[in-house]
């Protein structure tokens, strides 16, 4: 039975080509699209733990958002955080977000910061141009974006429909890309006064969770998060992304699907004198079946073979010469090795139970 598989596969070397490239694009979509997002999720994780404080304070029990939060805290709230005990900076923070961007995802998020209680709050340091005034419409921008972007200070930069330019290049990758004066991003938000979020940053990193309860029995309206937390919680992923990247993974396997289907049941309709001949030598409808079953499992094996060498060259061309992240997790490899088969499984059921029904006698005199 096997040669017989092998031979029918080979008989119509395009057809079974075309079949394998189907399923493999399935893989494909699968994987590099998960890997893209979940890399980009981890990157953004990774900068903003990378900050330097302990603490982000939020409102409105909305948590982490990758998307900007709300502008609806007080600046001068961060003046009563800062008061209380173990708190050595409290700095207001504003987050815009700017989809279809040329960013990582189409997406270019943007901080408002006051740059004197950021710096003395986080790690950042200007290595080039200078540093931040309290308005205007200037930025600075990390080491990463201005090289990828071939910038330097002095050049011009879009946010929204503003034009900034850069005053300065700045080290380490720490939250957005782009910075721009907190009063700046207020005016041109018509939020004057108001910020997303609070860092903070501790007398003793060690007593952070302390300071975090006396936060909130403060000021019970804020959600704390923890920097060192951020990695984990973008790797999970949001919401949002989760949804479209199940509807992808679902796309996927109906592909595969679809491809195996109209490939057997196409393979059945030209094979009919053939399960004919077969039936009357005694084939049993299990065996004609299986045979069919078999056919299609194995377009489905060479295609997620294909697809997963393909997903690894492209990755590795990808992130080495376009600089983006991509991530092969091992999860997702195993759900699309196994939506590839389960599809081929499924996609041939129909066109293997037609096969193995056939009249011997109908098929041996069809034409």
């Amino acid at each position: 039975m096997n040669n017989l598989v092998a031979s029918n596969l080979t008989h119509h070397p395009g057809r079974t080509a075309a079949s394998v490239v189907g399923v493999a694009v399935g893989v494909v979509l699968v994987v590099l699209t998960v890997g893209l997002v979940r890399g980009a999720l981890r990157e953004r994780g990774q900068r903003d733990a990378n900050i330097g404080v302990e603490i982000m304070l939020t409102k409105g029990g909305r948590g982490i958002s990758l998307t900007s939060a709300d502008m609806t805290i007080s600046v001068e709230e961060a003046a009563l955080i800062q008061s209380v005990p173990g708190v050595s900076v409290a700095t207001p923070v504003g987050q815009n977000l700017q989809m279809g961007a040329s960013g990582g995802l189409g997406i270019q998020q943007v901080d408002g910061i006051v740059f004197d209680q950021f710096v003395s709050a986080t790690k950042l340091r200007i290595t080039s141009g200078q540093a931040l005034p309290e308005s205007g419409d200037v930025a600075i921008v990390d080491w990463k974006y201005a090289s990828d972007k071939k910038v330097k200070p002095g050049d011009k930069i879009k946010w929204s429909e503003h034009e900034l330019t850069i005053v300065g290049i700045y080290e380490p990758e720490a939250g957005a890309r782009i910075k721009i004066p907190l009063a700046t991003m207020q005016h041109k938000l018509g939020t004057a006064g108001k910020c997303s979020m609070i860092f903070v940053k501790c007398d003793d990193p060690a007593q952070q969770e302390e300071v975090a309860r006396r936060i909130v029995e403060k000021h019970s309206d804020y959600k704390v998060l923890f920097t060192r937390d951020l990695p984990q919680l973008f790797a999970q992923g949001f919401s949002a992304f989760n949804i479209f990247l199940d509807v992808v993974k679902g796309l996927a396997t109906v592909i595969s699907l679809l491809v195996i289907l109209l490939t057997m049941y196409t393979t059945v309709a030209e094979r009919t004198r053939q399960i004919g001949i077969l039936k009357s030598l005694g084939a049993s409808k299990l065996w004609i079946a299986w045979t069919f079953e078999k056919e299609a499992l194995l377009i489905s094996l060479l295609g997620i073979v294909s697809g997963l060498l393909f997903a690894v060259v492209a990755r590795y061309f990808l992130v080495n010469n376009l600089g983006w992240k991509i991530e092969l997790e091992l999860n997702t490899i195993m759900f699309a090795a196994i939506a590839g088969l389960v599809s081929g499984l499924f996609g041939a059921l129909y066109p293997a139970l037609r096969a193995a029904s056939q009249d011997p006698v109908d098929a041996l005199s069809y034409e």
